[in-house]
């Protein structure tokens, strides 16, 4: 018989998460929200704290981890403004609804379903992400994001796109009801030619806001006092090109819509490189106003690429965004321990039509 014992963290990774934020002004502003039981809507302190979610495709389970980080350690409510690009926009939404543990499972289990990817879709002309599917049906009946709690919510939800015209950068808030926030997210993770047609929006038409700005600062800069950023890539790892099939491939695509498109993907790479080393800049300058406070995966973290499908991959990263926003926040390498979640079969007063039971789970990440 083999002797059951108390097993070492099966995630716990090699690497040593060294970057604590504690003494970081913005993180200190966080801290003492929740230590004071500040709520938003309520502040007297004279600051307004954006969190600014960077996504990225499945990178995004990199920042999604980190929200889950935030949701366990109480942090949420010390947030006045969530802003998400693309993933990262799903990420703030279901951190908003307080369900982020069981997005970050999401990437490595659900967005797997062929219903979701599937290349066979794609050489028949069809996308090869059907978000739709996702947001329209999954979200909505089958495992729900609870839109109400995210409109009941005194704190303020941007999810940043593209337009695809005017060939720039629009914020996405003042979402009124469920069917807004759906065409928000659908436009903000609208990859260029890999996930359908631009959507239509407040009479706009609207692609991934990676094509514009992939870490979604240039609202919460506008209205914050304060910032904290959730990159999805190490520091000194630069923007990968596409390769030159895929980047043909879109050219074509942006090309049907707005050729002024295709500069703006061509000028993405150096674009990032650029507007991440400024964030960088502005961390380590505390004066500045915004201040910004940068939480990243460590460096030699592993790297997950935009259309990464491992699920074995995509846990890891996932566990190493929660470890690094953990350890900024908290000055403490977690241990990581897999237990089961009920996720609630219907939103606040409403059936879903999944008649599936038992109520099914999720894995969610404790520290311990």
């Amino acid at each position: 018989m083999i002797p059951r014992r108390f097993a070492d963290d099966p995630l716990r990774p090699s690497i040593v998460m060294t970057d604590d934020h504690r003494g970081h002004p913005v993180v200190e502003i966080i801290r003492r929200r929740r230590a004071e039981g500040s709520r938003p809507g309520e502040r007297h302190d004279g600051r307004r704290v954006a969190l600014a979610i960077e996504g990225g495709g499945m990178r995004g389970v990199v920042s999604a981890g980190m929200t889950a980080a935030l949701e366990q350690l109480g942090l949420r409510d010390s947030f006045d403004e969530l802003h998400g690009a693309s993933a990262g926009a799903f990420n703030a939404a279901f951190l908003l609804a307080d369900q982020a543990a069981y997005l970050t499972t999401l990437y490595q289990y659900g967005f797997g379903d062929p219903r979701c990817v599937s290349a066979l879709r794609a050489l028949r002309g069809g996308p090869l992400f059907d978000m739709d599917y996702v947001i329209g049906e999954v979200w909505s009946s089958r495992r729900p994001l609870r839109f109400d709690a995210i409109l009941s919510s005194p704190i303020d939800l941007h999810c940043t796109a593209t337009d695809a015209d005017r060939v720039e950068i629009v914020d996405l808030t003042e979402l009124r009801d469920d069917e807004e926030i759906k065409c928000a997210l659908r436009a903000s993770a609208r990859l260029p030619w890999l996930a359908g047609p631009p959507v239509h929006f407040r009479g706009r038409r609207l692609l991934d806001a990676t094509l514009a700005e992939a870490i979604p600062v240039h609202a919460a800069f506008r209205s914050a006092t304060d910032v904290l950023v959730l990159q999805t890539r190490p520091q000194g790892i630069h923007h990968a090109p596409l390769s030159a099939g895929v980047a043909r491939l879109s050219d074509r695509y942006l090309r049907s819509v707005n050729p002024a498109l295709v500069q703006l993907r061509r000028s993405r790479s150096e674009r990032y490189d650029k507007l991440s080393a400024r964030l960088t800049a502005r961390a380590a300058a505390v004066t500045d106003s915004p201040a910004v406070c940068v939480i990243r995966p460590p460096a030699d973290a592993l790297l997950i690429g935009q259309l990464e499908a491992r699920a074995s991959a995509l846990q890891m990263a996932g566990s190493h965004g929660f470890r690094a926003a953990w350890m900024a926040l908290e000055g403490e390498d977690p241990e990581l321990v897999a237990t089961l979640r009920a996720y609630p079969r219907s939103t606040a007063g409403s059936e879903t039509e999944d008649t599936l039971s038992p109520a099914a789970t999720a894995t969610r990440w404790s520290g311990s």
